[in-house]
């Protein structure tokens, strides 16, 4: 009988345990970064559409990006039990994942290539609260968005004036910026919040 009650009141404690896991974009490798001189055409056979593209000086440039984010989090409180005195929230985060930025001149000929891989911990927290609530202790919500190919897509879906004439941040001469760059850094340095 202390057993039972025992496990019932663990489980009343962790009553809010989560696990979210995002996974967007196509899995890349190493081996699959076409060679020099690759047609663009034969690129996109074989890596599909970029995720972003933007004009440089002597052609162009697309990036394919690949992330897998893993947030946990981990609640103990006393509210089931009735005691609404103390809740204690614990929370992590990991990311990993590929980066493919190409280089195309005007012949649309690949110049150039930039393989990045990574996998690393997000951030971490903890929070002590006097009352029962929920508090995020990891933010990845800058990293989880849509990727920039579902917005084209939903952009093409619109009336053609309004799909003409709205600019791409993806798209166009604005440059590339990888998801989750801080503000104060990258082409959003210059940026002001209001």
């Amino acid at each position: 009988m202390t057993r039972v009650l025992g496990l019932c009141a663990l489980v009343f404690l962790l009553a809010s345990c989560t696990r979210w896991s995002y996974d967007l974009g196509e899995p890349l490798s190493r081996s699959a970064v076409p060679a020099q001189g690759t047609s663009l055409a034969a690129t996109l056979a074989q890596l599909g559409p970029p995720v972003r593209v933007s004009a440089t000086g002597s052609g162009y440039v697309m990036a394919w990006e690949h992330w897998v984010i893993v947030e946990d989090s981990l609640g103990i409180s006393l509210g089931p039990l009735g005691v609404d005195l103390l809740a204690i929230d614990l929370g992590s985060a990991r990311v990993s994942g590929e980066f493919l930025l190409l280089n195309f001149d005007r012949e649309r000929r690949l110049i150039g290539s930039s393989f990045s891989e990574w996998d690393k911990n997000a951030g971490q927290g903890a929070a002590l609260q006097p009352s029962f609530g929920l508090v995020e202790v990891v933010d990845v919500s800058d990293l989880t968005g849509e990727m920039a190919v579902h917005r084209w897509g939903a952009l093409g879906l619109k009336r053609l004036p309004e799909s003409l004439n709205t600019a791409s941040p993806d798209s166009g001469q604005d440059g590339l910026e990888q998801r989750g760059t801080p503000k104060g850094a990258g082409q959003r340095s210059l940026e002001y919040d209001d």
